[in-house]
Protein backbone atom coordinates (compact mmCIF):
# COMPACT_ATOMS: atom_id res chain seq x y z
CA UNK A 1 0.00 0.00 0.00
CA UNK A 2 1.17 3.44 -1.03
CA UNK A 3 0.53 6.40 1.18
CA UNK A 4 0.95 9.78 -0.61
CA UNK A 5 1.93 12.46 1.65
CA UNK A 6 0.80 16.14 0.45
CA UNK A 7 2.80 19.59 0.83
CA UNK A 8 -0.25 19.79 3.53
CA UNK A 9 0.41 17.14 5.02
CA UNK A 10 4.42 17.31 5.49
CA UNK A 11 3.66 20.68 6.91
CA UNK A 12 1.30 19.52 9.47
CA UNK A 13 3.51 17.08 10.53
CA UNK A 14 6.23 19.68 11.14
CA UNK A 15 4.08 21.49 13.27
CA UNK A 16 2.97 18.51 15.50
CA UNK A 17 7.55 17.85 15.53
CA UNK A 18 7.90 20.98 16.82
CA UNK A 19 5.28 20.53 19.30
CA UNK A 20 6.58 17.16 20.36
CA UNK A 21 10.04 19.52 20.85
CA UNK A 22 8.89 22.54 22.44
CA UNK A 23 7.30 20.06 24.98
CA UNK A 24 10.12 18.08 25.93
CA UNK A 25 12.43 21.01 25.78
CA UNK A 26 10.08 22.14 28.57
CA UNK A 27 9.98 19.01 30.51
CA UNK A 28 14.09 19.34 31.02
CA UNK A 29 13.62 22.57 32.00
CA UNK A 30 11.47 21.48 35.00
CA UNK A 31 13.00 18.70 35.72
CA UNK A 32 16.75 20.66 35.74
CA UNK A 33 14.66 23.10 38.00
CA UNK A 34 13.37 21.12 40.52
CA UNK A 35 14.93 17.92 40.36
CA UNK A 36 18.69 18.27 39.61
CA UNK A 37 21.44 18.87 42.35
CA UNK A 38 24.92 19.62 42.51
CA UNK A 39 25.97 16.13 40.91
CA UNK A 40 24.24 17.22 37.31
CA UNK A 41 25.43 20.36 36.77
CA UNK A 42 26.99 20.30 33.54
CA UNK A 43 23.25 18.82 32.69
CA UNK A 44 21.83 21.83 34.20
CA UNK A 45 24.14 23.79 32.35
CA UNK A 46 23.57 22.15 29.02
CA UNK A 47 19.24 22.27 29.56
CA UNK A 48 19.62 25.90 30.42
CA UNK A 49 22.14 26.79 27.50
CA UNK A 50 19.54 25.82 24.95
CA UNK A 51 17.47 28.86 23.66
CA UNK A 52 15.06 27.48 21.48
CA UNK A 53 14.94 24.59 19.07
CA UNK A 54 13.24 25.18 15.69
CA UNK A 55 12.50 22.24 12.90
CA UNK A 56 13.97 23.14 9.65
CA UNK A 57 12.77 20.67 6.98
CA UNK A 58 11.06 17.17 7.40
CA UNK A 59 11.91 14.57 4.61
CA UNK A 60 10.24 11.53 3.92
CA UNK A 61 12.71 8.65 3.12
CA UNK A 62 12.45 4.75 4.99
CA UNK A 63 11.05 7.24 7.65
CA UNK A 64 11.53 10.94 8.60
CA UNK A 65 14.12 12.72 9.26
CA UNK A 66 13.92 15.57 10.77
CA UNK A 67 16.25 18.36 10.24
CA UNK A 68 16.50 20.83 13.49
CA UNK A 69 18.38 24.66 14.18
CA UNK A 70 19.17 24.62 17.53
CA UNK A 71 19.76 28.37 18.95
CA UNK A 72 21.87 28.26 22.18
CA UNK A 73 22.72 31.31 24.75
CA UNK A 74 26.40 30.83 25.59
CA UNK A 75 29.07 29.10 23.32
CA UNK A 76 29.23 24.99 24.04
CA UNK A 77 30.26 22.17 22.10
CA UNK A 78 28.00 19.32 23.62
CA UNK A 79 24.25 18.85 23.89
CA UNK A 80 24.06 14.78 23.81
CA UNK A 81 21.55 15.03 27.03
CA UNK A 82 19.20 17.85 25.11
CA UNK A 83 19.32 15.82 21.45
CA UNK A 84 19.04 11.87 23.24
CA UNK A 85 16.12 13.27 25.20
CA UNK A 86 14.56 15.00 21.85
CA UNK A 87 14.89 12.14 20.10
CA UNK A 88 13.86 9.53 22.22
CA UNK A 89 10.75 11.61 22.58
CA UNK A 90 9.90 11.75 19.17
CA UNK A 91 10.41 8.01 19.15
CA UNK A 92 7.50 7.41 20.92
CA UNK A 93 5.20 9.21 18.53
CA UNK A 94 6.77 8.63 15.02
CA UNK A 95 8.40 4.89 14.63
CA UNK A 96 11.44 5.48 11.95
CA UNK A 97 12.32 8.65 13.06
CA UNK A 98 15.68 10.40 12.38
CA UNK A 99 17.25 13.69 14.34
CA UNK A 100 19.39 15.49 12.51
CA UNK A 101 20.89 18.65 14.06
CA UNK A 102 21.52 21.20 10.76
CA UNK A 103 23.69 23.87 12.80
CA UNK A 104 24.60 25.13 16.62
CA UNK A 105 24.89 29.15 16.55
CA UNK A 106 23.95 32.10 19.04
Amino acid sequence: MKFIITENKIESLKQLVQGLIDDELNNLRVMSDEEWGLGEMDEIDEVSSVDKIIVDKLKMSNGIDVYLDMYVLRDREEFDLVYGSIEYAMEQWLPNVTVHINKISE
